[in-house]
């Protein structure tokens, strides 16, 4: 018999974070905490994106789920993270043709381009009301940054996507008012959403489909024999065929392994005061999500209610939380002047999970514990598709699963206690970059 055991989750006081978007979401259905025994097809541990995804999937093949969330539905990135719906990867598609081939590199494209199709479907066919706005940004500040934005559009545009837009300073006014950018590419088949309304709105779907819900439910060991899986929980456990992790940065105590592939990059988000309508519509005319091309990048949009939402990395950890808001008013104010003054009203951050290759992890360790992690940022859309894509392979259909897995990922190369050190060293290298204009 194999076991593993995992640590007890930090960091949960019974709420979500206090953020814009846990104002801002309609209150939630709660789910109960599991008691006893439950016996099921797949046992998906983690209540976001990935494990949402998941589980809806798996409902709809007539399998039987039980969904184990060790805090509250969308309580760790999936209900705090910026709200981005992007194709592609944080990593360059030649990575995946160098690991992989090009066809099969194609194949992963294809992936990227059906999660974002695929949230759009599910928020139709569900009803789930998410705030979706369609229209991306990314932008240049500098020749290098135009230059990198020049060859992206070449690539889009070798793999047969061409909804990409090349803007030179004069129509990137159309679009932001900002002294900070001089040309950007705007897509328009990608966009923003409310993440927590959009994961509380799969937590529906996957209810009404069958899904067996607990809430502060916490996976504390995992046990394989040759009958199956045995997931224990603080007050019962789940008898299972299959196991799905969708836990991220939370993974490692259940499989050490996998949490030593990824990096617990913190991102923060300020939002500011509703603004006024003509002020808000001058910033932003098209109501573009918006990245820059920094190595440590900013990005931000506007919500529904009007207030700017402004995020990115941060070179410290979370302990002087002032520090955290007067360094993101900082950023704010260098790309909209306007907004110098305005009051900021929530602040909050979370992790990024982001391999040293920021290449997706997918994979099977066993052959009855899946798991997909290291999304580096490229989450909102590509969680669905990890979802569904382990579905598949569960349900027999291995084909597109079996070509993520193949690919290669290196060690995080100094133990759990110098991660933060390691993360901060990068982020200061990267930012001697950007000022430099490397």
């Amino acid at each position: 018999m194999n076991r593993h055991v995992a640590p007890h989750l930090s960091q949960f006081d019974g709420h979500h974070v206090d953020s814009w978007y846990a104002a801002s979401a309609p209150q939630q259905e709660r789910y109960p905490a599991l008691e006893g025994v439950v016996k099921c097809d797949v046992c998906v541990a983690g209540g976001g994106f990935t494990g949402l995804s998941a589980a809806l999937a798996l409902a709809e093949k007539g399998l039987s789920v039980a969904l184990l969330e060790g805090a509250l539905i969308g309580f760790g990135a999936s209900g705090r993270n910026g709200g981005q719906v992007l194709h592609g990867f944080a990593s360059p598609m030649r990575l995946f043709e160098q690991q992989l081939g090009g066809r099969a590199a194609r194949q992963c494209w294809d992936v990227s381009l059906e999660g974002v199709a695929l949230i759009a479907n599910r928020a139709h066919r569900h009803g789930i009301d998410c705030d979706l706005h369609w229209g991306f940004l990314s932008t240049a500040r500098n020749k290098q940054q135009r230059q990198a934005l020049t060859a992206r559009q070449a690539q889009l545009e070798r793999y047969g996507y061409h909804d990409s837009q090349w803007l030179d300073q004069a129509a990137l006014r159309e679009h932001i008012d900002s002294p900070r950018y001089n040309a950007a590419l705007y897509d328009t088949g990608c966009g923003h959403l409310h993440p927590l309304k959009y994961v509380q709105g799969l937590a529906r779907a996957a209810h009404a489909a069958g899904v067996r819900m607990f809430e502060r439910t916490a996976v504390a060991s995992v046990d394989e024999d040759r009958q199956g899986l045995q997931i224990g929980t603080s007050n019962g456990w789940v008898r299972a065929d299959k196991l799905v992790l969708a836990c991220n940065v939370d993974n490692g105590g259940i499989l050490p392994a996998l949490r030593r592939t990824i990096l617990p990059v913190t991102s923060h988000i300020i939002a500011t005061e509703p603004l006024p309508e003509a002020l808000a519509s001058k910033l932003l005319p098209t109501g573009a999500a918006v990245c820059d091309s920094d190595r440590v990048l900013d990005y931000f949009r506007l919500s529904a209610d009007r207030r700017l939402l402004f995020g990115g990395r941060v070179k410290h950890d979370n302990s002087n939380p002032n520090q955290l808001v007067d360094e993101r008013r900082a950023k704010l104010a260098r790309v909209f002047p306007q907004l110098a003054n305005c009051r900021i009203d929530y602040a909050w951050g979370g992790h990024v999970d982001m391999g040293l290759n920021k290449l997706p992890q997918f994979g099977r360790h066993s052959s009855r514990i899946y798991y997909a992690q290291g999304f580096a940022g490229h989450g909102v859309a590509l969680t669905g598709m990890a979802g569904q894509l382990m579905a598949d392979a569960i349900a027999g259909d291995i084909g597109r699963f079996d070509v993520f897995a193949r690919l290669r990922h290196r060690q995080v190369p100094v133990p759990a206690s110098m991660e933060e050190s390691l993360i901060r060293l990068g982020v200061m290298y990267h930012r001697v970059r950007d000022a430099l204009g490397l």
